[in-house]
């Protein structure tokens, strides 16, 4: 049963009984999160108990089989205390099958008691004797993933699944157990769970997030996108992390379709997917509807500084210089002293270089216009938001500014002449 044989090992190490023990401890039962050790002990110091004391007592078949019904009618009641001694009895006395059943009626007792300690001990103490016992591995499972040690869960919620293989709350638990390690089991069994109720877009989506936490933004994490988009496309989330994910692997036909149903069936006002759509628009160099879905989120969110500069940046592409210039100062506007407004108008001025030095060689105009730029990311080192940007650009730029030479061969001329530039920089 995978790595229960290592667990029933270490039971019998510490399985000890030596006189009375303040081992079973009565606190109340407290599910709380306990932080992980290198050295992680799973089964408790001692698993002694104050009831040990019955051991080796001389009873016959009748008297244990009275007495496990005794603790069996109180424990039907209820009556969880008054059972206890009466189970105890059987288990430490039996071998028979009241022993297996007297044991699990122990453990439920003090589950249903509140007891986490002592719930961990009579789940470890019949494990050791009866390692198939389901409800222990139950009860010491459920606790121990309670307490923090999702560790000493996992192997408890192998042998549950391996009892039941298709119970979907064992494999919701192992997965997430598997996933909490680190271990990439935890996409087998989330696969075995999206195998068993394929229509379930929530196992689709948990597959892949694990996908992507466990294996990176791969094919497999795409595919698994996919899969929840198939099974439900109008789900805005399912739609949005497909069509996101083609887009930042540069699948951009791909992610055209996802992207576009948000927009146009789902959700009119989905800002990140008209954002996204731009990008892979930008990416296939259709820029003009690139710049529509701009516009849309700007219709949405009249102030957003950030998709103004995003306007200006596809004129940019499109070598439509003025209208970019148009939408900096808008955005300039909308948030005054905006690194990001600044960057990008220094590309634009950059970008408008080497669309007029095309078919010519360097002109003085354009060692005043590289100034020009070079003064915008001086401005966007004010925003400490983009002041590494700015400063790395202002740092590309130093080879391309005048020199004094041809400052001095041009008198220190500080206006612009050729056509390409005063057609639009004022």
């Amino acid at each position: 049963m995978k790595t229960i044989n290592v667990i029933m090992a270490t039971v019998i190490i510490f399985f000890v009984f030596t006189g009375l023990s303040n081992a079973q401890i009565e606190d109340d039962l407290l599910f709380g999160e306990e932080e992980q050790t290198e050295e992680l002990i799973c089964v408790p110091e001692t698993l002694a108990s104050n009831y040990d004391q019955f051991k080796g007592l001389e009873l016959s078949s009748m008297e244990l089989r009275q007495m496990y019904s005794f603790g069996s009618e109180y424990f039907k009641n209820k009556s969880y205390n008054a059972a206890l001694p009466y189970l105890w009895k059987v288990f430490l006395n039996d071998t028979t099958k009241y022993a297996r059943n007297a044991v699990r009626k122990i453990a439920d007792s003090y589950f249903n008691l509140q007891k986490a300690d002592s719930t961990l001990i009579a789940s470890y103490r019949g494990l050791a004797i009866f390692p198939d016992q389901i409800k222990l591995h139950y009860y010491a499972g459920y606790i121990q993933e309670n307490l923090g040690k999702f560790k000493c869960a996992i192997p408890h919620y192998e042998a549950l699944v391996d009892s039941d293989p298709v119970n979907k709350q064992y494999l919701e638990k192992l997965a997430f157990l598997y996933f909490k390690n680190e271990d990439i089991k935890a996409l087998e069994v989330q696969k075995k769970l999206v195998s068993l109720d394929p229509e379930n877009s929530n196992y689709i989506e948990t597959l892949a997030i694990y996908t992507r936490e466990l294996l990176g933004d791969g094919e497999e994490l795409l595919k698994a996108y996919k899969d929840a988009y198939d099974t439900d496309p109008d789900n805005v989330d399912n739609a949005y992390n497909y069509g996101k994910t083609a887009l930042d692997q540069g699948e951009y036909l791909t992610a055209l379709e996802p992207l576009s149903r948000i927009v146009e069936k789902l959700d009119k006002n989905h800002v990140k997917s008209y954002k996204a759509r731009a990008l892979c628009y930008e990416g296939l160099e259709r820029f003009n509807s690139a710049v529509n879905d701009y516009k849309k989120i700007i219709k949405i969110e009249p102030k957003n500084a950030e998709i103004m500069c995003a306007i200006a940046n596809e004129y940019r592409n499109k070598n439509e210089f003025s209208k970019g210039k148009y939408w900096i100062n808008k955005a300039l506007i909308a948030k005054p002293g905006f690194g990001l407004a600044y960057t990008t108008m220094g590309e634009i001025f950059e970008s408008a270089v080497t669309f007029c030095q095309k078919d010519r060689g360097r002109k003085y105009d354009d060692g005043l216009v590289y100034e020009m730029a070079y003064a915008q990311y001086a401005k966007a080192l004010k925003d400490p938001a983009y002041k590494s940007m700015a400063k790395s650009r202002r740092n590309g730029l130093r080879p391309f500014l005048l020199t004094k030479e041809e400052k001095f061969m041009n008198q220190n001329r500080t206006t612009l002449k050729l056509p390409c530039y005063t057609s639009w920089i004022k």
